[in-house]
């Protein structure tokens, strides 16, 4: 097995609530830009936000691959061929 159960769940569950936190803080970014100020620093505010999303969706794809590895690890340990059941949510 690449890596226990329990040790993939507890890294996808800080994956997810590292991901909501990001989105979070793009959401607080863009009230703060909407509030006013110079153009210059609307578009600073828009870079950043814009690197925020982008971080996102790689801790989103991050998760993604651990899954598929706790996958393909199901698959090899379960026995005759047969899979394991589903992931907790």
């Amino acid at each position: 097995m690449i890596i226990d159960r329990e040790t993939f769940t507890e890294l996808a569950v800080h994956l997810k609530l590292a991901s909501d936190a990001i989105l979070k803080t793009a959401h607080h970014l863009a009230a703060i830009s909407s509030a006013g100020g110079s153009s210059t620093d609307d578009a600073e505010w828009a870079g950043t936000i814009e690197s925020m999303m982008s971080v996102n969706n790689q801790i989103t794809i991050m998760e993604r691959l651990l899954r598929a590895v706790m996958d393909a690890n199901r698959n090899d340990d379960a026995p005759n061929g047969s899979q394991g059941g589903p992931l907790p949510c």
